[in-house]
């Protein structure tokens, strides 16, 4: 986790000045009024509630197929299947990796990638999801999103926030990523413990900055300082992804285990 102290280290004064604004904007200003219990207007929102086994809703969500390394040197092969995601009946999704063995040794894995694109996006407001994943080494679940211009202008001048990430050590990592080219890209990230138990993940996202947050609690915020080059510019409008990618630059499953990794989300909901 990157401290206050050290965001402000360095910086310019426009920068020191924001982040004092991200904070207040965070705690709120001014007298304490009565709460206020009645729901956001959300933007998003999908609480997979459904039959057991059932797909996620297709007007929501559509999937990202096939298999390639996804630029990551990944082992899975994405699926549309319903061994790969699927709604458990209790109000969650169940988004898995599977590992199939053959008679000669070799083992194909299967995930899924689910994604709002052409469906939702976003730029600003809060994000949450409420999930859990027991890390497992080599498999790298993640609550994300892209750039809706990607297929114009390419990653990462479309912009990546990693909202939650696990890369099977048992904790959570939020992260910005943005630049015009591979050798421009300007990444931030902050971490947090990972128990394997249902979270609260947060993104704040406005002009001034993003603040990530579990169960409440602030870990880490990045302040957008277009005079500092090595700061993550402010990404634009951006759809969400949700995925348990396999190997590549996390390192290799366990050759031996192969029973299904669950990456488990309760709800997901976006509101300004």
């Amino acid at each position: 986790m990157i401290p206050f102290g050290e965001l402000v280290r360095g910086a310019t004064t426009s920068a020191v000045a924001a982040v004092i604004a991200l904070c207040a904007e965070l705690v709120g200003a001014g007298p304490v009024a009565a709460a206020d219990t009645s729901p956001p207007a959300y933007t998003f929102v999908d609480e997979f509630d459904g039959p057991a086994g059932s797909a996620p809703d297709p007007a929501r969500w559509t999937y990202d197929l096939g298999a390639g390394g996804w630029g990551n040197g990944e082992l899975q092969t994405y699926t549309d299947s319903g061994r790969n995601s699927f709604l458990d009946g209790a109000g969650n999704l169940v988004v898995r990796a599977t590992a199939t063995r053959a008679a000669d040794g070799r083992i194909a894995y299967q995930s899924a990638r689910l994604t709002t694109k052409g469906r939702f996006a976003q730029r600003y407001g809060h994000w949450e999801a409420r999930l859990k994943f027991v890390s497992a080494r080599g498999y790298w679940p993640a609550w994300w999103t892209l750039g809706a211009d990607i297929d114009r202008v390419g990653w990462p001048r479309c912009g990546e926030i990693d909202m939650f990430e696990d890369y099977g050590f048992g904790a959570r990592e939020s992260s910005v990523h943005t630049g015009t080219t591979d050798a421009d890209l300007a990444s931030w990230s902050a971490s947090a413990p990972n128990d394997g138990r249902f979270h609260d993940v947060r993104m704040d996202w406005s002009p001034v900055g993003i603040t990530f947050a579990l169960d409440g609690v602030p870990y880490g915020s990045v302040v957008f300082d277009p005079a500092d080059p090595t700061r993550p510019a402010d990404p634009g409008t951006a759809f969400m992804l949700l995925n348990v990618a396999v190997g590549g630059r996390v390192g290799a499953p366990d050759p031996a285990w192969t029973a299904p990794v669950d990456l488990v989300v309760d709800h997901v909901r976006v509101w300004s």
